[in-house]
C-alpha cells in the first residue's frame, strides 16, 4: 500500500482548496481504501485501484475532491465511502452495458448524450460516439444505467445495424422526456440569468436543447449565451437588449468559479447559442479578475450592437 506522505503537493487542478485540505483529503482517502483492504497507487491527481474487480484500474482524484470540498467536514468520509461504493456497484452495471451494446432494442431507453471538456476525448474519440459541439466541448453517447453512466464503445454501431445519427436523435429524445428540469430566474443586479440545476449528470446536456427553452414568439434577435461549469448546472440569458452586458459579466466569473469547484467540471468558458449552433466565448484568468476574449464574430455582431443601443439609451 501507499503510505501517505504529509504535505504531498496537491495537483494544479486542486488549487481551490484550502491550505492543507488536499492533504487531509488524501489522508481520508488512504483510510477508506486500507478499510475496504485494496491495493492502491497514489500519483499526481490518480488513483490505482482493482474497484471491486480483478485488475487496476486509473481513476481521477478531481471529482472526489470537489465533492468533499463541498460538504461539510463531518460529512466528507461519507462523501469518500458513497463514492467507492459507486464505483463498485458499478461493475454490475459494466455487465448491463455490455448486454446492451448487442441489443438495440433494449439499449434504446438507456442511450443519453453528456457533455465533456473536448480534452476528455481528445486522443481516442475514435473509440466512443463523439461529436464536437463547440471549440472546447464535445457530447458522448452514453447508457444512462441504475449506479453509474457508462459510455458507448464505437463498436456498439455495428452490432446494433444502424448509423450514428440513428441513436444520437433517441439519446435526445430520451434527454428532452427525463432530463428537463425546472428552471429559475436570477436576479445578477441589472439583468435577469435562467438557470437550471440538479443531481442528475444529464442536466448540462439540455445545452443541445437550449431552443427549448426560448419562447418562439419570442426569439431573442441575437441568440443566447449560456454556461455549462458542470455536469449539474445549465445557465443561459436570452440576448435581447443591452442588460446582456450585463448578464455576461456575472456568467464570466460565474462559471469560472463553479467550473473550479465542480464536481464533474465541463468548461469555464461561455457559449454562443444562435440558430442551434454553439460557438465558444473564451475567458481566461488574470491576476485578479477574469478577461472576456470572445471572437471577432461576436463582438461585432452583438458587442458592438448591444453597446450602440446602451448609449443610445
Amino acid at each position: 500500500m501507499s503510505p501517505h506522505r504529509p504535505n504531498r503537493e496537491p495537483p494544479r487542478w486542486a488549487r481551490f482548496m484550502r491550505d492543507g485540505e488536499w492533504d487531509t483529503f488524501v489522508a481520508a482517502v488512504e483510510t477508506e481504501l486500507r478499510h475496504r483492504g485494496w491495493t492502491y497507487r497514489l500519483d499526481d491527481g490518480y488513483l490505482w485501484a482493482p474497484w471491486g474487480g480483478d485488475t487496476d484500474e486509473a481513476l481521477s482524484l478531481l471529482n472526489l475532491a470537489q465533492l468533499c470540498h463541498a460538504a461539510p467536514e463531518a460529512d466528507r468520509a461519507r462523501v469518500i465511502t458513497s463514492h467507492f461504493d459507486a464505483l463498485v456497484a458499478g461493475k454490475g452495471d459494466r455487465a448491463l452495458a455490455d448486454v446492451l451494446a448487442g441489443d438495440l432494442a433494449q439499449a434504446r431507453p438507456h442511450l443519453k448524450v453528456r457533455l465533456y471538456p473536448r480534452e476528455t476525448f481528445r486522443n481516442d474519440a475514435d473509440q466512443f460516439i463523439v461529436r464536437d459541439v463547440a471549440d472546447d466541448l464535445c457530447a458522448v453517447l452514453c447508457f444512462d444505467l441504475p449506479s453509474n453512466v457508462v459510455t458507448v464503445n464505437a463498436d456498439s454501431l455495428a452490432k446494433w445495424g444502424c448509423t450514428a445519427d440513428d441513436v444520437w436523435y433517441q439519446a435526445l429524445a430520451n434527454l428532452r422526456r427525463t432530463e428537463h428540469a425546472a428552471v429559475e430566474d436570477v436576479d445578477v443586479g441589472g439583468a435577469v440569468l435562467r438557470a437550471m440545476t440538479g443531481d442528475s449528470f444529464f442536466v448540462a446536456s439540455n445545452l443541445l436543447l437550449l431552443g427549448d427553452f426560448l419562447a418562439p414568439d419570442d426569439a431573442p434577435p441575437w441568440g443566447a449565451i449560456a454556461a455549462v461549469p458542470n455536469r449539474h448546472t445549465l445557465v443561459f440569458h436570452p440576448i435581447h437588449d443591452p442588460s446582456a452586458l450585463r448578464a455576461i459579466d456575472a456568467m464570466v466569473v460565474m462559471a469560472s468559479g463553479m467550473c473550479a469547484e465542480g464536481p464533474g467540471s465541463i468548461s469555464p468558458n461561455l457559449f454562443w447559442w444562435r440558430d442551434g449552433a454553439l460557438r465558444t466565448l473564451p475567458s481566461r484568468e488574470a491576476d485578479d479578475h477574469y478577461e472576456f476574449v470572445p471572437p471577432d464574430e461576436f463582438v461585432t455582431e452583438v458587442l458592438e450592437q448591444l453597446a450602440e443601443r446602451q448609449s443610445l439609451n
